[in-house]
């Protein structure tokens, strides 16, 4: 009898920096999602921002390393059409 696969998608640790716009430019925040990848994380940062009718001004979407320890920058996902 074959097995069925039934593994769970690998979720990784994202963070979206963001601020409240150019003239609150001064303090950045981060909001934190898991998600398979960087596209994922920015469509549940913009559906949050939305939800919230937020204005706010997304600076970059890191993925965190957990064999490093460190953030990596995939800031390209926001250059791309969602």
């Amino acid at each position: 009898m074959k097995k069925e696969n039934t593994e769970k998608p690998k979720l990784f640790e994202f963070r979206v920096k963001y601020n409240a716009g150019k003239e609150h430019s001064m303090q950045d925040n981060y909001h934190y999602y898991n998600a398979e990848c960087a596209e994922s994380a920015l469509e549940f940062h913009l559906s949050m921002v939305e939800k919230h009718k937020l204005v706010v001004q997304t600076l970059a979407v890191e993925k965190h390393n957990p064999y490093s320890d460190k953030w990596e920058d995939e800031s390209y996902v926001l250059n791309q059409e969602v």
